[in-house]
């Protein structure tokens, strides 16, 4: 289960026992830290706790502190893994950065997490613009990608509009007339996406450990296959959707999301690219032989019906066949592994300017 779906069930959970909660969120980052600025943890009054903060060290001593930390309202929490030969030994253990966390609870949490679920579950962007100043602290406002502000100060919603263009950074607001004292507050805005999207065509026994290595990276899952034995949900029980595929089948793929090829089917295969080659998505993956991927691009690029409208040089650039990384290993499992790497790859560093080569998978017969 992905780490956004257990805070937000962990949140629903004391939501039904009436149960206050405390969100702590990663609000700034100097120098290396296990976790980026976005990742959260949830806290509850009963002890219970999801998500992390960093790679083990923080997430007990913030838990302990949490709720007299905010007794007065929100608080922003400096902790540092820098140290010296005369300084004690500081949280991290030597990961040599300093971490800024935004520790909240109430109203402003609540409307964070609605966020994140919606985000989640509607594939609604948002912004949350969220004041990291050591005075007065805390989200200042939520806004959707539809421009519906959802929590805090309508003011601010061109603000969360620039960011929902420009992506998450920090940025200082000026001081406003009614308080020319307190000078500019600097704000973290963060632009809070849905989770990245996998279409895994091909519903067989080595697309099942694929799914299952998408769900644990929090991936939104969707199975098809022209196969209706295999294309069913009970073999696929993390999967968002699992469709049987027919010529008129529709394919709701957007530009950030990554597709892989693994029917095992050459027809199925030419059907596909035919379909997905014109789109622009972050990844788009063939299993098998690349000879093979280069046969079905060429007879689809033929001067007297290409519909790709690019030559076949420029479609095979376009892929990543054969699919996956140069690991080592010829078990589903994994194959699984090297194509969930070279996928997240993609997904982690989406503006990398070119690939870097790496050596054939070792399915790549």
């Amino acid at each position: 289960m992905s780490e956004l779906r257990q805070i937000l069930d962990l949140a629903r959970l004391a939501q039904s026992r009436g149960e206050e909660v405390c969100l702590v969120t990663v609000v700034g980052v100097e120098g290396s830290s296990y976790r980026k600025p976005g990742a959260r943890m949830l806290l509850t009054r009963g002890g219970q706790r999801a998500g992390t903060i960093s790679g083990g060290c923080l997430e007990a001593e913030v838990s302990k502190k949490a709720w007299w930390l905010t007794a007065e309202g929100a608080s922003i929490q400096r902790y540092t893994s820098f140290f010296d030969e005369d300084s004690g030994i500081p949280f991290g253990l030597g990961c040599g950065g300093t971490i800024l966390l935004l520790l909240e609870r109430g109203q402003p949490a609540l409307a964070t997490l609605e966020a994140l679920r919606r985000t989640l579950e509607h594939d609604e962007p948002a912004v949350a613009l969220i004041s990291i100043a050591e005075q007065n602290p805390g989200t200042r406002c939520i806004v959707s990608a539809s421009g519906q502000v959802l929590f805090g100060d309508p003011a601010l919603a061109p603000l969360a509009a620039q960011t929902l263009r420009n992506g998450t950074h920090t940025t200082l607001l000026p001081a406003s007339e009614s308080t020319p004292a307190s000078g500019a507050t600097p704000l973290f805005c963060e632009r809070i996406t849905p989770p990245p999207a996998l279409w895994i065509f091909g519903a067989g026994d080595d697309a099942q450990p694929l799914a299952e290595f998408a769900h644990k990276l929090g991936w939104r899952i969707t199975v098809a296959d022209g196969r209706s034995h295999l294309a069913r949900p009970e073999r696929f029980p993390l999967a968002r959707q699992v469709l049987t595929l027919t010529p008129e089948t529709p394919l709701s793929l957007k530009p950030a999301d990554a597709a892989v090829l693994m029917t095992h089917s050459y027809e199925q295969d030419h059907a596909l690219l035919a379909r997905l080659l014109p789109l622009p998505l972050a990844y788009l993956g063939v299993l098998g032989p690349r000879r093979r991927t280069r046969h079905i691009v060429k007879s689809l690029t033929q001067p007297a019906q290409n519909r790709l409208g690019v030559t076949a040089e420029e479609a095979m650039a376009r892929l990543h066949a054969p699919v996956g990384l140069g690991l080592p290993g010829h078990t589903p499992a994994a194959i699984a592994l090297s194509i969930a790497a070279e996928i997240h790859s993609v997904f982690a560093a989406p503006a990398a300017p070119e690939c870097v080569a790496s050596p054939a998978p070792a399915h790549a017969f």
